[in-house]
């Protein structure tokens, strides 16, 4: 065999490595960043990236968190490579973060941003997140369900637990929690509930960080959906950093917000050090990316 056709087969070799790799770390990063595979641009063109033809599979990992590095990793050889990705903008839709049964009451933290490809957008999606908050759930939802209008309507929410004679448990504060404060678990213990219980009990499975409270809650009180609300996964004016990459270059700045956001937000933001503005996307609670 010619050095030339040696060299031609080698390059077909890499083009079919690279081609399942980048379907590996599209698919890990949809799942990873609420996405398709099909909005995630994998950057293996260059030539210069040899891949090992790894005994196992590749093992995809995101360990900087800033949506656009994955870590790809090999075994059998032992190699290890970080691959530039890219998330692009899709069209936006609500998702529920948990599963929900019937007759649940809709808050803000039970939903999330995700993004499909136009094409792949449901019909009746709920466009406006306040249309449908408090209200129930005509059907039980898993997680991950796009948020639909079919989900709701105004049949009347299922009877408490209590008269059912079902055994239920609430979330009880164990000290003084300021209004404005985000919610954390180390401040609750889980309790059974006895007596009325309040129809807008906390979920068992809720995500304390996602909120806040809108009045102080005393030790000892039971942690309802009347005194709480959505937290903001930024703030106006809270300082955080961002990782800037160019070509093998990564620097990380300092960046403050201009404004209140929640996950998925689009927000102006300043560069601590040079004082120039930019555009951010809130990725998660004290998280930003740049656009």
């Amino acid at each position: 065999m010619s050095a030339s056709s040696s060299s031609d087969t080698t390059q077909r070799d890499q083009d079919e490595l690279k081609r399942a790799a980048s379907e590996l770390i599209a698919s890990a990063a949809a799942t990873a960043y609420d996405t398709e595979a099909g909005l995630v641009e994998v950057r293996l063109g260059d030539r210069r990236l040899v891949l090992p033809d790894c005994g196992e599979a590749f093992l995809v990992s995101f360990p900087f968190n800033d949506r656009a590095t994955a870590q790809l990793d090999c075994s059998e050889p032992a190699w290890r490579a970080f691959v530039q990705i890219r998330l692009t903008a899709g069209t936006p839709i609500f998702v529920f973060q948990r599963a929900l049964p019937a007759g649940h009451t809709l808050m803000r933290g039970d939903v999330k941003r995700a993004y499909l490809s136009t094409e792949a957008v449901p019909t009746e999606v709920v466009k406006m997140l306040e249309d449908v908050l408090d209200k129930p759930l005509l059907t039980a939802v898993i997680t991950g369900e796009p948020v639909r209008d079919h989900h709701f309507g105004a049949r009347p929410q299922i009877a408490n637990a209590a008269v059912q004679g079902q055994v239920q448990y609430g979330w009880v504060a164990t000290v003084l929690i300021p209004r404005g404060n985000r919610l954390s678990v180390k401040s609750f213990h889980k309790e059974l509930m006895e007596g009325r219980i309040p129809t807008d009990l906390i979920p068992m499975e809720v995500d304390f960080e996602l909120l806040e409270t809108t009045r102080n809650i005393m030790p000892g009180e039971i942690l309802r959906q009347s005194t709480v609300k959505l937290a903001p996964a930024v703030r106006k004016g809270q300082e955080l950093p961002i990782t800037i990459i160019r070509g093998a270059l990564k620097v990380t700045n300092t960046v403050r917000m201009m404004q209140d956001a929640a996950v998925g937000d689009a927000i102006d933001a300043i560069n601590i050090e040079s004082g120039r503005n930019l555009r951010v996307r809130v990725v998660g609670i004290g998280q930003v990316e740049l656009m």
